[in-house]
């Protein structure tokens, strides 16, 4: 009677530890994966993060132009500290030719816009229309930036966060496995409307 006291007692206990073993088995399955999720998630934000602060590092080529291609693009090129000092970060998303029309034009202009010096410019926002077949995009492009008198005083600001919008097409080629801007285009959009007038 003893014994088998003894023996249901062992099998209790044993049942007990298995379930605390089983327990703990599953608890650290999970907190292994939720660490492991936590360390990727980490890594994909401050991936992301690089590539958002270095327009240098090549995008991944498709054979397809994409969104984020182009949005790199008017992101570099349409946020500045002062006149063209981006230039170094479009300058490897652009071809040669099309980057020194840019910067004969940004030097010709002077860094002066109507009213003054234009400083800590920055990119809104963009709506973009990609043509795939002729590898065209046309960009809507709303960004804001400061006017300053003279670029070299901070007190001699006129303007704070003046807003503006641009129309621009830009024409892509695709060279050694990377999109770049081939041509960069003004784009004044008007409202023709045509008809008799009628006479009240």
């Amino acid at each position: 009677m003893e014994e088998k006291n003894h023996t249901s007692k062992l099998k209790i206990i044993g049942m007990i530890v298995l379930i605390f073993i089983a327990l703990g088995a599953i608890g650290w399955g999970f907190l292994g994966n939720h660490t492991t999720e936590k360390v990727i998630q980490t890594q994909t934000s401050k991936s992301s993060t690089s590539t958002s602060q270095s327009s240098k590092q090549k995008l991944n080529t498709s054979n397809k132009l994409s969104e984020k291609v182009v949005n790199t693009f008017l992101n570099a090129y349409y946020t500045a500290k002062s006149s063209n000092s981006n230039s170094r970060d479009y300058e490897p998303l652009m071809a040669e030719d099309a980057y020194g029309v840019i910067q004969a034009s940004i030097k010709s202009e002077g860094g002066m816009g109507q009213n003054g010096y234009i400083m800590n410019q920055k990119l809104d926002q963009s709506s973009l229309y990609i043509n795939s077949t002729t590898q065209t995009v046309f960009c809507n492009i709303d960004y804001h930036y400061d006017i300053y008198k003279d670029e070299n005083d901070p007190k001699s600001k006129v303007v704070s966060d003046f807003k503006s919008h641009a129309t621009i097409e830009l024409q892509y080629t695709h060279k050694s496995g990377e999109w770049l801007v081939q041509a960069m285009t003004p784009i004044t959009i008007t409202n023709n409307v045509t008809g008799e007038k009628i006479n009240e």
